[in-house]
């Protein structure tokens, strides 16, 4: 009797988990709607986002994106996702202001903005801080050049990309204050030839580490196709890793894992958990950004100086020369605008850099629109 008294419980208890299962199995995992403002295949910044949209697919979720979305028409496509999905991503801060009143006028379904920082009961932002791997870029930079000129191609002067260029020029000077960044502004993120001819006037005019912030890989191709013995040029990649165009002409670069944070996202929206306001701030310690594998010829010194301050970086540890790394780094350790106004060493804020239009010293040109 006492074993019938078992089974019986046994039987309920496995009935119970399977009807557990069942509930949780059965649930319908929310929906994915992105939009993306170049090809899926740019080889840069589209595409990384693309690749975390489709690693969602390997933990059931349903996922379906528009690609080169002009961000003055994306509204009427926020609005045909918004009606097919539970969430919607747009991944261009031109896409910032369309969202807010798409959002506005469905609020039954999530809307989320890269790189934006407006936002509503139904909308939210998020960005990696890619400004710190291009920092650590910017060190390199100052120790591979021989010119002291480093060249950038410019995307569109938003605060994004501004943060990013200071990032390099703070980077540079830190270990080498003769270091000077010139910029060339091409006003679009996937322009083929207006890209390349800007990284040929910047390696005409004597800049022999060369980036973009554009979504092709032009500035590798090309140092690997000009550099020489005696006058070697160095590369830097954008979004996604771009070693194979330049193997031997490559230094680093930065890359985004927007895997990691969209899986976060979705997984605490499926579990009813997700909740609006987060503004997701991720960066180096999170892997959202990151340093691309470091090119063939790079000289040790330079690969272990960058990765010991990456590391210290990450795990919070000091510098030797008493400097702390926090997530703000490398703007609130103190530095001049290019005009020569000081900002003091803790005195900037997360906002400061949202809406930073201005140049750091060491940045050649006058800012755009000066």
């Amino acid at each position: 009797e006492i074993n019938m008294k078992k089974i019986i419980a046994l039987v309920a208890i496995v009935a119970m988990v399977a009807a557990f299962s069942m509930s949780v199995v059965g649930k319908k995992l929310p929906s994915v709607g992105y939009v993306l403002v170049g090809p899926a295949n740019d080889g840069g910044w589209s595409m990384r986002h693309d690749q975390g949209f489709k690693a969602l697919e390997n933990y059931g979720y349903e996922v379906a994106g528009v690609e080169s979305v002009v961000e003055a028409d994306s509204a009427s496509v926020f609005k045909k996702l918004a009606r097919k999905h539970d969430i919607v991503f747009g991944t261009s801060f031109g896409f910032m202001e369309p969202m807010v009143k798409v959002a506005k006028k469905n609020p039954d379904t999530i809307f989320m903005h890269a790189t934006g920082f407006m936002g509503s009961d139904n909308m939210d932002n998020y960005v990696c801080r890619g400004y710190q791997a291009r920092y650590l870029t910017g060190v390199a930079a100052g120790l591979l050049t021989k010119t002291n000129n480093i060249g950038v191609i410019g995307s569109h002067p938003i605060p994004e990309i501004v943060r990013n260029i200071n990032a390099i020029a703070l980077g540079a000077r830190s270990v080498n204050p003769d270091a000077k960044v010139n910029v060339i502004w091409i006003n679009a993120w996937f322009d083929p030839p207006k890209d390349t001819d800007a990284a040929k006037a910047l390696y005409e005019s004597g800049n022999d580490v060369l980036y973009t912030t554009g979504d092709i890989p032009s500035v590798v191709i090309l140092a690997e196709d000009k550099s020489t013995p005696d006058k070697p040029i160095w590369s830097m990649g954008n979004d996604a890793p771009m070693n194979s165009f330049g193997p031997n002409r490559i230094a680093t670069g930065v890359i985004f894992n927007w895997n990691l944070l969209y899986k976060h996202i979705l997984d605490n929206l499926a579990a009813g958990k997700l909740t609006m306001g987060q503004r997701y701030f991720w960066g180096m310690k999170e892997g959202c950004a990151a340093l691309s594998p470091w090119g063939l010829d790079v000289p040790q010194e330079v690969s272990n100086r960058v990765d010991t301050i990456k590391m210290n970086w990450i795990n919070d540890m000091q510098e030797t020369d008493g400097v702390h790394w926090d997530d703000l780094w490398p703007f609130s350790g103190g530095y001049n605008k290019r005009d020569g106004t000081h900002v003091a060493a803790g005195s900037i804020d997360r906002h400061q850099l949202e809406t930073m239009t201005y140049y750091v010293e060491g940045i050649v040109p006058s800012f755009p629109g000066e």
